[in-house]
């Protein structure tokens, strides 16, 4: 099992959504998908979603079928909404292309420069999975990353030696504000010199943010 994501060029999803959307829609980005049933066409997703300098979430026009259910946080001008989609007759047949043996999960991202969406599963899926997903736009980037199932984390991205450095790090105060113990006080735990310890944080804390914020 392997999680996939893509980015995408989003020219082709125009067709589908309101004239001027992006013109007060900067972007929408997924936190939890609740339900994808493809066979009713419906999807319940947590998402935020951000507006443009000058409009609020009053002034968008939402895609056909799309419906705002509640609006669980409003920050300026993002709002974290409870949103429910349900695909009509003609989006139905491409709804229906994705019901592969997947799990979709985030990054799910979009806006007027890139797409991106999220999958699990074997690689046979994943190979049918990008054969239709250019319905949606040109394929620009693809991440791969290790996912262990039933129970995935970020640590899995770390070596062994990133990891130990890491949670040792935590454990002693190294990420608390202010910082109980130092660096150098750190690598003397560990048994290891300081330019070690440090090289070890900095590779962990860079991997951990590209495993977060692949496809963003």
């Amino acid at each position: 099992m392997r999680k996939i994501i893509l980015e995408l060029e989003p020219g082709k999803i125009s067709r589908f959504l309101p004239k001027d959307y992006f013109e007060k829609f900067e972007y929408g980005e997924a936190k939890a998908i609740l339900r994808l049933d493809f066979e009713k066409g419906v999807k319940i997703v947590i998402a935020d979603i951000k507006m443009k300098e000058g409009f609020t979430l009053k002034d968008l026009s939402l895609p056909e079928g799309s419906t705002i259910l509640d609006v669980l946080k409003e920050e300026n001008n993002k709002y974290t909404c409870l949103v429910k989609v349900i695909y009509k007759k003609k989006l139905m047949k491409i709804f229906k292309l994705f019901n592969f043996d997947v799990i979709y999960t985030i990054p799910a991202f979009v806006s007027e420069e890139k797409i991106v969406f999220s999958f699990i599963s074997d690689n046979d899926n994943l190979k049918k999975l990008l054969k239709v997903i250019n319905i949606f736009g040109v394929v620009k980037n693809i991440y791969f990353q290790k996912v262990n199932l039933p129970e995935y984390d970020i640590l899995s991205s770390l070596t062994e030696k990133q990891r130990k450095v890491l949670i040792a790090a935590k454990k002693n105060g190294y990420y608390d504000i202010p910082r109980k113990v130092t660096a150098e006080e750190l690598s003397k735990k560990l048994g290891i010199s300081k330019a070690t310890t440090v090289e070890h944080l900095r590779k962990a804390e860079k991997r951990m943010v590209s495993f977060i914020l692949a496809g963003y």
